[in-house]
């Protein structure tokens, strides 16, 4: 899909949530129902799934968000300092419209796939720490150690698998259980 479609499908999106708003203020309904049906929408496996807290960090896995559009709405609703864990095949991927929430919202960006060097030149002006890693587990553990109690680890790829017969559903599962192995580790 390219830019101008994932956007938009963003725009139709947005049209379609802002005419459920104008007619239930016609309908009379309250806003709560609203924003319940809303986050219903993002109720599907990694999508913004907490994994874990450990040491005060929360880790989050997102991988189904596989193009910038979905990260981008990932960050539009995140508070807290992220450790961004990204990549993937992303040497076509154009991140720019992620820098500037990236800037306010991201400590740190561990890269991992070959798509890396994409990755670390869109973000290098606006990230002070980023660093590459060659395996889930190694950006975990990399994550980890950048955030402080009370920030989010997210993994949120941006960007299809450089496999390409690995699925969201795979990465998020090896996701999780880098995390898992990880909490496992520091309870010893």
């Amino acid at each position: 899909m390219t830019y101008l479609q994932e956007l938009t499908n963003t725009r139709q999106k947005q049209a379609s949530t802002m005419v459920a708003g104008i007619s239930s203020k016609i309908l009379q309904i309250r806003k709560e129902s609203i924003k319940q049906s809303l986050s219903d929408l993002n109720t599907l496996d990694h999508r913004q799934d907490l994994v874990a807290t450990i040491d005060g960090v929360m880790y989050y896995d997102d991988s189904r968000a596989e193009n910038v559009n979905a990260t981008w709405f990932t960050f539009e609703n995140i508070v807290k300092p992220v450790v961004w864990i990204a990549g993937g095949k992303s040497d076509d991927t154009d991140f720019k419209d992620l820098r500037r929430v990236a800037k306010k919202k991201v400590r740190a960006l561990v890269c991992l796939g070959d798509g890396s060097d994409n990755l670390m030149k869109t973000f290098q002006k606006d990230i002070k720490d980023i660093y590459e890693a060659s395996s889930m587990e190694d950006a975990v553990k990399a994550a980890s150690l950048l955030a402080q109690e009370d920030d989010i680890v997210l993994f949120s790829p941006a960007c299809k698998s450089n496999d390409k017969n690995e699925t969201y559903v795979e990465r998020g599962n090896q996701f999780t259980e880098s995390v898992k192995q990880l909490e496992n580790e520091l309870r010893k």
